[in-house]
């Protein structure tokens, strides 16, 4: 892959409780994806073959390291974002009534990106009813930023309550304004040089409950700060 990384971003309505309730929910299984065969589907300009998503031939060669993907994607959100949130590039939070989320690996696996889509896949049971949000990823530069003309592979999936589907057509120019914001507060958060990657984003970019998680003090209500403690 050389230098390049890899970012995923969304922004799915939801309310807090609805947030709380998939950060504690294991992932779905694959078949929530309607069609993960053609996550390149439209997208990938190089022709990318089909994605694999179930590692079959992988674990062949490298059992071990499947055997901890597979291992990944039986965990909730909370657990598996967690341990990725304590390496830093990653914004999940809920607010303004929406999960939003701004992933980015310096240098990234495309397998660690699928279970994060198969993550997100799975919030789609906890949105708003009638919500069908896009969930972009895209492969880019060294450094985070969301994708410009000729950034491969890129593809766009559509979650809603029930199912989640690649599609090989989406209004990119809107979809890039409505994912704007959240780039702006990730970049604007994270010191980086030309050289090197991001350093650890600031502590604003994750929800408090993954705080909570981290620090091992409580497990306060997602999307709602900690309140301080009394004593009794």
């Amino acid at each position: 892959m050389g230098a390049r990384s890899f970012m995923l971003a969304t922004r799915i309505p939801m309310s807090c409780d609805g947030f709380d309730e998939w950060l504690h929910t294991p992932l779905p299984g694959l078949d929530i994806i309607e069609n993960p065969s053609a996550m390149y589907a439209g997208w990938a300009i190089d022709g990318a073959a089909a994605a694999n998503w179930d590692l079959t031939e992988t674990a062949a060669h490298y059992p071990q390291a499947v055997a901890a993907i597979r291992a990944d994607r039986d965990k909730t959100p909370l657990h598996l974002f967690a341990a990725r949130a304590a390496q830093g590039f990653s914004l999940l939070r809920h607010r303004d009534e929406a999960l939003e989320a701004y992933l980015y690996d310096y240098h990234g696996e495309e397998t660690s990106t699928q279970t994060d889509l198969l993550m997100l896949a799975g919030a789609g049971r906890f949105a708003h009813p009638g919500a069908e949000a896009p969930v972009m990823y895209w492969g880019g530069d060294i450094h985070p930023g969301l994708p410009m003309p000729g950034d491969e592979p890129r593809a766009i999936m559509l979650v809603t309550r029930t199912r989640a589907r690649f599609v090989d057509t989406y209004p990119l120019d809107t979809l890039i304004a409505n994912l704007t914001p959240i780039e702006t507060d990730f970049i604007t958060a994270t010191d980086y040089g030309e050289d090197e990657p991001p350093a650890q984003p600031s502590p604003g970019l994750l929800d408090p409950a993954f705080h909570a998680y981290l620090s091992a003090v409580s497990t306060a209500h997602a999307c709602r700060p900690s309140l301080p403690m009394t004593d009794q």
